[in-house]
């Protein structure tokens, strides 16, 4: 069984495919861009933070828990080919909002000469 301080959660995720990019949204009410990362490498893009403890202080008594706190992690393996150096993230409203640029993949073949 894993330790309290190393659970995680996953936020909800949304993946668009447009003509020209993907766009990803990742549902972290509540939350402040400085807590979260972002990074892309190969295929998968990794979106991770922390969100903070909402609860009062002092005692008290859950009648339902459901929104999630703490460490979180989330793996999406990108489903076609992207460009890494043209990716923009923006966090507005509890939503982080992903833009990456796709890649016509025609462009990168190469036939590779045998001697």
């Amino acid at each position: 069984m894993k330790i309290q301080s190393e659970l995680t959660w996953e936020p909800s995720v949304n993946v668009i495919e447009t003509e020209d990019e993907l766009i990803v949204m990742v549902d972290l009410a509540g939350m402040i861009s400085k807590d979260i990362d972002v990074v892309t490498d190969g295929k998968i893009l990794k979106i991770s933070g922390y969100r903070k403890d909402i609860f009062p202080a002092g005692k008290k008594q859950f009648h339902k828990l459901e929104i999630q706190v703490g460490h979180f992690e989330r793996k999406i393996e990108l489903p076609v080919a992207v460009d890494h150096s043209e990716v923009s993230a923006r966090y507005s409203r509890g939503m982080l909002n992903i833009r990456i640029r796709k890649i016509d993949p025609s462009k990168h073949t190469r036939r590779v000469p045998i001697d």
